[in-house]
């Protein structure tokens, strides 16, 4: 792999297995519709690439969380739909519709807001309404989900093009918090006043669409299952999808440590014996989070080997006893070396966290490579 400019830490996002984890999931949302969610740079995979590739292989929309995320797509040769499921502020209504991007609609307020520049512009836009159903973040309630679809029917400016809400507990299966969202937003659909109307339902995130299918509607919008994280516990169609993300990095410097040695700052980590640690150019500058720190391993040579130390921002220390390890190594962060693994999801308990999170905090500092 050639890099223009080298840098000794890299991320490898492996395309193949992207697009067979896109094309296990299409076979098995049958006729449903696919929005794959690439926020946050596609949740640290690469906005403008992810989306090239899932454009590709007939993805039927992308959805992102803000204009920003919209106007980038569009310049770099995107032209699906894209639904902003972020909410819209009246100083982004303009370039919403001059780059054609679809967007959310949940109040009143800023139905009246987009339909004031409309009519100054004398064009039409294509919105979404998003209803809350448990989430408690945005979207209209569903006792009044039909006053703000006849609102915007009255409105010529506006083509309602879906109605969709937002799975809260979808990641457990048989969840009744989760079931009793599916129940309510069905009854929702099934007002007469959006019954039969020609409207793009949808629900279903990644659990929601590995864990209840009756979730699925007209289109599904997995993100993190797309990219690889597959929940326990889900069904045998979608065995095969797998990560396609991996962090990876060359051993930068060597040294014998003498017992007793206080490595990295604050000294958390004192040597029982004479050792070798070698340091590796990443850290949480780089969205290597510190919660890592004497706590988490790496892969060199096949082998795994413990974090000692706390991470600095740039760079942290791996013990390595007496094995031997070269400046140049290749060391596995995120991914697969030989027979081992240290997976997403490992790390993301040790940071008490969720793989979502993990992946978004990777910055633009460590260079993609990108298996075509």
């Amino acid at each position: 792999m050639h890099v223009q400019h080298p840098h000794p830490a890299w991320i490898e996002i492996d395309f193949p297995q992207l697009r067979k984890n896109i094309s296990l999931i299409r076979n098995h949302i049958g006729r449903s519709l696919f929005c794959l969610p690439v926020k946050a740079n596609a949740y640290g995979h690469g906005l403008c690439q992810v989306s090239q590739v899932a454009q590709a292989m007939g993805v039927d929309y992308l959805g992102v969380a803000h204009l920003q995320e919209g106007i980038k797509l569009r310049e770099s040769g995107i032209h699906i739909p894209i639904l902003v499921l972020g909410a819209i502020h009246e100083d982004q209504i303009l370039d919403l519709i001059h780059y054609e991007l679809e967007f959310t609609i949940s109040s009143k307020f800023k139905a009246d807001l987009v339909a004031s520049v409309c009519q100054k512009i004398m064009k039409k836009c294509r919105v979404h309404i998003e209803v809350d159903t448990g989430m408690q973040r945005t979207g209209v309630r569903c006792a009044t989900a039909h006053m703000l679809f006849r609102h915007l029917q009255e409105l010529e400016c506006f083509e309602v093009v879906g109605i969709y809400s937002h799975l809260a507990t979808a990641d457990q299966p048989d969840d009744p918090f989760a079931l009793q969202q599916i129940k309510d937003f069905a009854c929702l659909i099934h007002d007469p006043i959006f019954e039969g109307k020609p409207l793009i339902r949808h629900l279903a995130n990644s659990g929601g669409t590995a864990y209840f299918p009756e979730s699925h509607l007209d289109m599904v919008r997995p993100s993190l299952l797309s990219f690889g994280y597959l929940p326990p516990g889900s069904p045998a169609a979608l065995a095969g999808i797998a990560p396609c993300f991996s962090l990876k990095a060359k051993v930068s410097y060597f040294k014998v440590v003498a017992e007793g040695s206080g490595i990295s700052y604050g000294r958390k980590y004192v040597t029982s014996k004479q050792t070798r640690i070698v340091t590796i150019p990443v850290g949480y500058g780089d969205g290597f989070r510190r919660s890592l720190s004497n706590g988490g391993s790496v892969l060199i040579r096949g082998k795994r080997y413990p974090i000692r130390g706390t991470i600095c921002m740039d760079q942290f220390m791996v013990d390595v006893g007496d094995n031997e390890v070269y400046v140049g190594d290749e060391v596995v962060l995120i991914g697969r070396q030989g027979q081992e693994e240290i997976s997403m999801e490992e790390v993301s308990k040790l940071c008490d966290s969720i793989p979502y999170e993990v992946l978004c905090l990777f910055n633009e500092r460590i260079p993609r490579i990108y298996t075509p």
